[in-house]
């Protein structure tokens, strides 16, 4: 290393105590400026940068940003409004082992010199320069005295103005060392040239870097002369390095594109590990656009005809070649393109290996005490990110949020617990945040809220035929995430969860009346492992609209308050209601509702429905709607053309060709359902048992010993002013509520015992329909 810098260990300690003394204080709450660090340069944050007025007030007339995102939340008119020009140097992380100035070769970096260009060109024309990062504490500080330090101003000069202005800067301890490498560069090259008799200003004897890692400086959205364009890829969590520089095919399919990018990750894979990726989804953004603005280019998420459409209208992309039923649509890329690949699982790529586990990928990260934000820096801002599953439009949490997960599924309280710490260290101190609404055997629903994050002049509506497109800017979603990685992977196929979801949310039109799920998108959530807090993995997630209407009341529980048996001495109030309010015409709505929403799905042309023990199927709180959830058709998906169903079985016998609409348990789950509606009000459900039982021994003595058996529960749960009549004389003729009673009893009767008209209500969707239609309210 003495070779390479010509300075040795134990001088750059010596030096690095001047970093110790002079700087890397602690952040202050309040940074209301940026700092002069030098003649004619400041540095900030993006905060400050954001304010044209205050930096035309102190007399900067360029901008460089030193971060890695994009620029759309920088006032650009306004800069040049005010004669300010910007420049862009992709300081890609915060990172002890970045190469910020310089390799460990002593290659000079582009960012380098980048910046030297930049504060050089202002100090020829009388300006200031401000460069800025995210916090205005390392990488743009680190570049700023770097550039100081190649005008041959002293290193301790340097730092005692950083003391004054900003004195918790460089606290990157990787930057220190390069700094103090830099410094005996110079140092080395200014003995050189006073030997020759020369100024060594321009004449440092650092070699450059590649020209091609120069390229971005300026953000320069030429297209590459060759058949070839280099673009970035971030992959966030992957150790060693999270970002690669890499050439795709100027002309390419997305698919194509993603096959090279993945490719590539696995070669960097395979040096450190025996793994490949096993799922991952690729992102799509931009340089020139803010890094949230982004495009999900996966088809569970946003159909391939849409993601074109998008990349075209709202990225500026020019589509080559149209896709056709046997291609792709071609694309022509730009090295402006910027790609992230969300990793969900790696797989063992050994040879001896014959079949492919997929195992979580997960990633480790501890902030540093002086810095607690790097994580925002290193893998992006710690919100959920969605895509809509109708227009592509990118929405995220309107709050950081970091969920937490467990290695083992079946600790499912290890899955509650909620960050949402931002530009600080993550802290999982508050269970319950992010509105829990409930979790079954799969997985845990939280309650976010979202916002579109795309601009009014970006935003890019497509007037799709049959769809329910709406240009939503707000999202109040229940988030789905599933317990463990086989069940994150089943869900996201094309036959189960989210492929139904996306399918139903395409025909909205057919939802109208809200008897399903209203599904948003598809998302992408940062979760933490509950024991170990620097541990981290990104999860695939599902988003519906959440309706307080509904909240989280399941049929199972409405069936459960509904039969309870109260304690006389002291009845729950809510539920004593309920009970007592809950009318033959209550059971009736509640029941059309029910099967009214196992027809939209039959509409929809979903195969399946698992009722999950009731769970699958919410409540309105006023007892007069149906929600169906968790529509995944039992990984069936949708009804194929042709099939068995529509044409009949390829053996030609006919006589099997009724089937239900709807692959659903009618037989057993429907039935119980109205039997404890009709006999279970208030009575427990052993008590229905006990009375389904006795009414089938009954009948087989008559069938007028049956229905007295109905007569009195029905009496007694929806007629009781009937039952104290009857205690009196007998009138001399039926009254109309006791025909309606008789009319129920008959009605139930023939139900119960599948008896003419009924013989096949619990067939098919349809046929139930039909029975529930003929109940008699009065």
């Amino acid at each position: 290393m003495a070779a390479t810098f010509g300075i040795s260990e134990e001088d750059i300690k010596t030096r690095l105590d001047l970093f110790d003394r002079l700087v890397a204080k602690p952040i202050p709450e309040v940074d209301s400026q940026p700092g002069r660090v030098g003649q004619g340069l400041y540095v900030g944050t993006k905060n400050h940068a954001v304010d044209a007025d205050q930096l035309a007030s102190l007399g900067i007339t360029a901008v460089l940003n030193c971060a890695p995102s994009g620029i759309s939340k920088l006032p650009l008119e306004a800069y040049r409004k005010h004669g300010i020009s910007y420049r862009f140097t992709n300081c890609r992380e915060d990172d002890d082992s970045y190469p910020l100035l310089h390799s460990r070769h002593g290659v000079r970096s582009a960012h380098l010199q980048t910046a030297r260009n930049v504060y050089e060109e202002v100090r020829d024309q009388g300006g200031n320069a401000l460069f800025f990062c995210v916090a205005g504490q390392n990488r743009s500080a680190t570049l700023a005295v770097a550039v100081l330090l190649l005008q041959q101003e002293p290193l301790e000069k340097i730092l005692a103005a950083c003391a004054e202005s900003r004195p918790f800067v460089l606290e990157n301890k990787g930057f220190q060392r390069q700094l103090v490498e830099l410094e005996a560069l110079v140092c080395r090259a200014a003995g050189q040239a006073a030997s020759k008799g020369k100024r060594c200003l321009a004449g440092l004897d650092l070699p450059d870097a590649s020209p091609k890692n120069n390229k971005r400086a300026a953000l320069a959205s030429s297209e590459s002369l060759g058949e070839h364009v280099e673009v970035e890829l971030v992959v966030p969590g992957l150790a060693g390095l999270c970002t690669f520089d890499v050439e795709i095919p100027a002309k390419a399919a997305i698919p194509s594109v993603k096959q090279i990018l993945v490719e590539r990750v696995n070669r960097h894979l395979a040096s450190t590990s025996c793994k490949s990726i096993g799922t991952a989804w690729l992102v799509f953004s931009m340089f020139g656009f803010d890094p949230e603005y982004d495009l999900c280019l996966e088809v569970e998420a946003v159909e391939s005809s849409l993601q074109v459409a998008r990349l075209e209208k709202a990225f500026g992309l020019e589509v080559v070649q149209e896709a056709t039923l046997n291609s792709d649509a071609i694309l022509r890329w730009t090295d402006c393109c910027r790609f992230e690949l969300f990793i969900f699982s790696l797989v063992k790529s050994c040879p001896e290996i014959q079949d492919e586990v997929q195992e979580p990928f997960t990633f480790v990260h501890k902030e540093r005490s002086g810095a607690p934000g790097t994580f925002l820096i290193h893998y992006g801002a710690t919100y959920l990110r969605a895509w809509d599953f109708g227009t592509g439009v990118a929405f995220r949490s309107t709050h950081a949020i970091v969920f937490s997960f467990s290695e083992d599924p079946r600790n499912k309280r290890d899955f509650m617990n909620v960050s949402t710490s931002e530009n600080k260290r993550q802290q999982f101190n508050a269970p319950g945040e992010g509105g829990i609404l409930g979790m079954g055997n799969n997985a845990i629903v939280h309650h976010v809220q979202l916002d579109a994050v795309s601009k009014s002049e970006q935003t890019l509506i497509l007037d799709r035929p049959h769809s329910d497109v709406s240009g939503e800017k707000f999202w109040d979603a229940a988030v789905k995430r599933p317990f463990s990685l086989g069940k994150m992977l089943a869900s996201l196929e094309h036959k189960s969860e989210a492929g139904v979801a996306k399918r139903l949310r395409m025909a909205g039109a057919l939802n109208k009346n809200g008897r399903l799920l209203y599904f948003y998108g598809l998302g992408i959530a940062l979760a933490s492992n509950n024991n170990n807090h620097d541990e981290y993995k990104f999860e695939a997630c599902l988003l519906s609209h959440y309706q307080e209407e509904f909240s989280s009341y399941t049929l199972k529980r409405f069936m459960n308050d509904y039969t309870a048996v109260l304690d006389p001495g002291n009845p729950d109030a809510e539920i004593a209601k309920l009970q007592k309010d809950f009318t033959l015409i209550k059971v009736k709505v509640l029941l059309v509702s029910l099967l009214n929403g196992f027809r939209d799905l039959t509409l929809m042309g979903v195969q399946a429905f698992d009722f999950n023990h009731l769970n699958n199927v919410l409540i309105s709180r006023d007892y007069r709607k149906a929600r169906l959830i968790d529509i995944d058709g039992a990984s069936k998906g949708s009804i194929q053309f042709p099939s068995e169903y529509i044409e009949g079985p390829s053996n030609g016998n006919t006589m099997d060709l009724h089937k239900p609409a709807l692959d659903i348990d009618l037989s057993t789950l429907l039935p119980v359902v109205v039997q404890q509606l009709i006999f279970g009000k208030g009575r427990g459900k052993q008590f229905v048992n006990d009375s389904v039982g006795k009414v089938r021994r009954a009948s087989s003595k008559s069938d007028e010993a049956a229905k007295e058996i109905i007569k009195t529960v029905i009496c007694e749960n929806f007629f009781p002013h009937l039952q104290a009549q009857s205690e009196g004389a007998p009138p001399p003729s039926p009254s109309p509520t006791q025909k309606h009673l008789l009319k129920v009893v008959e009605w139930f009767y023939a139900m119960l015992m599948k008896r003419s008209p009924w013989t096949t209500w619990t067939d098919d969707v349809y046929d139930a329909m039909r029975c529930i239609d003929h109940l008699p309210i009065g």
